[in-house]
């Protein structure tokens, strides 16, 4: 699909948000919410190919798909990962070495988010030193997706085209929204780190792309003032959610709402 200055901007401001959160910035304690604008960027945009593809090409090629994603990421999450594994060998203590060296296998089987929520490692609030590598759990989380996701929308293509992938979407949507309320009240770590919980924010991406190549959302004008709101709401829930929120849960709806306003 061609480049849009809209998607581009939320990449920006989706990078900025985590990187001052991490910085511990002050007023921004809300900033984690840039990793949720991914995911529905992410939803959207593999969504967009996948349908365009079958469109133009009569089908889903599922191992072209899995090959341009290895592509696009494995480069760079692979430098990233032996470069932060070079530097922990200088500057970490041996005993995290250990613990290390578990986290770098799951980031190579893109499952370090399994490994983190098994661990505990409450990601806001826990006192205990992250692992270097743990910001790879939400690469984990959309390798999971773009692994399951070509699949659904290839059968559910066959049986009613645009309408039935809609409508997967719209279900998986529905069911990871209502499990996330729930877990995120019993099992709070759980909830942040793993996909069920994390799949509405992706659905809701594939929601409104193939709504919109369905049909028209919207007058031009009602569009873009809903672009200019969700995009206030993106900085609102950055500067008002703090690592005292249930999150997921409920509260993570208004990121997501606001990230597909924007993409409207």
């Amino acid at each position: 699909m061609e480049r849009r200055s809209d998607i581009e901007g939320l990449r920006a401001i989706a990078v900025l948000a985590v990187l001052l959160f991490h910085a511990g910035v002050p007023r921004l304690e809300g900033g984690y919410i840039g990793v949720d604008v991914f995911f529905v960027l992410s939803g959207f945009l593999i969504t967009s190919l996948l349908v365009r593809e079958r469109e133009t090409d009569g089908g889903i090629s599922l191992g072209a798909f899995y090959a341009r994603r290895a592509r696009r990421i494995l480069p760079v999450s692979s430098l990233v990962a032996v470069v932060t594994v070079l530097a922990s060998w200088v500057w970490l203590e041996p005993l995290r070495l250990r613990s290390l060296a578990n986290d770098v296998i799951a980031v190579a089987t893109f499952s370090s988010n399994f490994v983190f929520a098994s661990r505990g490692a409450d990601y806001l609030q826990s006192t205990l030193p992250p692992s270097p590598l743990q910001h790879y759990w939400s690469l984990a989380v959309e390798e999971q997706f773009y692994f399951v996701w070509p699949l659904l929308v290839a059968i559910a293509w066959r049986i009613g085209r645009k309408r039935a992938v809609l409508i997967s979407a719209c279900l998986i949507g529905l069911g990871s929204f209502g499990y996330s309320i729930y877990v995120t009240t019993q099992r709070p770590v759980e909830a942040y780190f793993l996909l069920p919980t994390r799949a509405f924010e992706l659905a809701a991406g594939a929601v409104l792309v193939t709504l919109m190549s369905i049909r028209s959302v919207g007058a031009v004008r009602i569009r873009a003032v809903a672009g200019w709101i969700g995009l206030a709401g993106i900085f609102v829930s950055a500067l008002t959610l703090t690592d005292a929120s249930q999150f997921p849960g409920w509260v993570y709806i208004v990121p997501t709402t606001c990230t597909v306003m924007v993409l409207m």
